[in-house]
């Protein structure tokens, strides 16, 4: 499994894929970022659930996040101080984008909303966590 961490100011986006499969991410306020510490820590992602976006969970219990990769954007290096383990930087320019595009295909719109284009269309919700996802495929040679 690998985990992929997108950090921000205000909040922090968070994904575990097997391969490009989405397993489970999570956007966590950046105050309770030694939460998301304390689940790699103990290897305990229930910790992170209540900040669930997609995926499930069951997904991801009883594995270990095998690769970490944490975007070097927005609020990187003050995270990674914090952070006490083993990972690898990630270029994470244009996972914003990339992010809205995994939204609407795992959210595909529907009736008018199938004209706008995707350019135009703006997810309902925030996207860190799917920004996170995008550092995960961009890290493993994937696209988006």
């Amino acid at each position: 499994m690998i985990a992929g961490i997108d950090p921000g100011r205000w909040k922090i986006g968070v994904a575990f894929a097997d391969g490009d499969a989405l397993l489970f991410s999570a956007i966590i306020p950046a105050e309770k970022r030694t939460v998301l510490i304390k689940s790699f820590e103990r290897g305990d992602w229930s910790l992170l659930e209540e900040w669930r976006q997609e995926g499930c969970i069951k997904n991801i219990e009883n594995r270990r996040a095998e690769k970490i990769c944490i975007g070097d954007g927005t609020s990187s290096r003050e995270f990674a101080r914090e952070f006490p383990f083993e990972y690898s930087k990630t270029d994470e320019y244009g996972t914003t984008l990339e992010a809205r595009k995994i939204f609407w295909r795992l959210h595909p719109p529907g009736g008018i909303m199938k004209l706008v284009p995707l350019s135009l269309r703006t997810p309902p919700r925030n996207i860190d966590d799917l920004a996170a996802y995008a550092i995960i495929l961009r890290a493993e040679g994937f696209s988006a």
